[in-house]
């Protein structure tokens, strides 16, 4: 497993330094994939453009795994990440570090009420009562029976000729040339596809 994780990332960076298409249409250059009977699985793929993925669980649900790419000034960033019963931990150069916690924090000020209402005889304005007006009682008007209803004919729609569809082009890049090796067992499987 490692052997093949090593193979594909130097795969991966001989190949993906000379790619210039785009970056949504590149191609898979190696893919693993397995899943144990203890309930362990993993992933590994590179793609033509320089990115490289792996990821595998433990038999507990945590994660381990990493991945790389090139940014547009050709340099690789790598980020490798946890992730299980602690949170999600990720480390990397291409990660924004956060700020130091003991930058200076000027102190708040003290809230300090104003004097006049600390004065032991000041007393709070009265409000005084005023009762509202109560609405006087109108007259509904009378019910006033409407119209009939009177029905329109019906709208018919004049028929319209039926489109002509034509048949969907045949992808170019679905089935890569490559050699694929699946091996299945009665509690799991293993996947590998290496681009030829």
């Amino acid at each position: 497993m490692k052997f093949f994780v090593v193979l594909s990332a130097v795969l991966g960076l001989a190949l993906g330094q000379g790619y210039k298409g785009d970056p949504r249409t590149a191609a898979i250059v190696a893919e693993q994939r397995y899943l144990g009977g203890d309930g362990r699985f993993g992933a590994t793929y590179t793609q033509e453009d320089g990115v490289n993925f792996k990821e595998e669980s433990e038999a507990d649900g945590t994660r381990r795994g990493s991945y790389s790419y090139v940014d547009p000034n050709g340099q690789r960033h790598t980020i490798s990440y946890t992730a299980g019963k602690h949170g999600f931990m990720a480390t990397g150069d291409g990660i924004p570090q956060p700020l130091p916690t003991t930058l200076p924090v000027a102190p708040q000020p003290q809230y300090q009420p104003l004097p006049q209402y600390n004065a032991p005889d000041y007393q709070p304005p009265q409000q005084q009562y005023r009762p509202q007006a109560q609405p006087q009682y109108q007259p509904q008007p009378q019910y006033q029976p409407q119209p009939q209803y009177q029905p329109q004919p019906q709208y018919r729609p004049q028929p319209q000729p039926k489109p002509q569809y034509s048949t969907t082009p045949a992808p170019h890049r679905f089935y890569p040339p490559g050699k694929l090796s699946l091996n299945r067992s009665p509690d799991g499987y293993s996947y590998t596809f290496n681009q030829a």
